[in-house]
């Protein structure tokens, strides 16, 4: 008989977690993608939000939660060996937020996500601008900010009671971001 993969176990779990909050009214869910990459070899699933109560579409900051697993992994699950240290899949957590002062705004992000997140998940920000053909202003008055919570480690099945937890976080960190960030287009 087939089994599901860890990751298909944990992709329901999680997905059905954010959608009872989009189905609550807490968040509007604005993208979601389930990939495959035959190239690679690895499984990828992502889902977009942002708080509900925000005016205009693509305005203000939004998040998104990234669950991946690799080929060792589904190869080791489904062939029962030990290919890989841990079996298992990945989450990772993007915040994009838009800033004006990279310096203060940059420090400020990290001291409120650790405030959150217990000082647990690591925190990564990349600092985009735009720069139109025909616009060329340096420095730019707007950067664009990826911000990236990476815990650094595998999950499983016995990791799925916390993936609730995991989403309220995420929509708490949002929240926060929204209000310190949100009036920004």
């Amino acid at each position: 008989m087939f089994h599901p993969l860890i990751f298909d176990n944990i992709k329901v779990v999680l997905e059905g977690a954010v959608y009872d909050r989009d189905f609550d009214g807490s968040i509007t869910i604005i993208g979601r993608s389930d990939i495959m990459d035959m190239a690679a070899f690895y499984r990828q699933f992502q889902i977009e939000f942002r708080l509900s109560d925000e005016s205009g579409e693509g305005q203000g900051p939004f998040a998104q939660m990234q669950l991946r697993t690799s080929l060792a992994d589904i190869a080791a699950e489904q062939l029962e060996q030990p290919l890989t240290e841990h079996i298992g899949c990945t989450v990772c957590i993007h915040f994009f937020i838009t800033i004006t002062d990279v310096q203060r705004e940059t420090e400020a992000v990290t001291r409120m996500l650790n405030d959150i997140w217990g000082n647990r998940p690591h925190i990564a920000q990349t600092i985009k601008a735009k720069l139109d053909e025909y616009q060329l202003h340096w420095p730019p008055e707007q950067y664009e900010n990826q911000i990236t919570l990476d815990f650094h480690r595998k999950i499983d099945e016995g990791n799925i009671e916390d993936l609730r937890d995991l989403v309220d976080h995420t929509i708490a960190s949002l929240t926060q971001l929204h209000a310190h960030f949100g009036k920004r287009s």
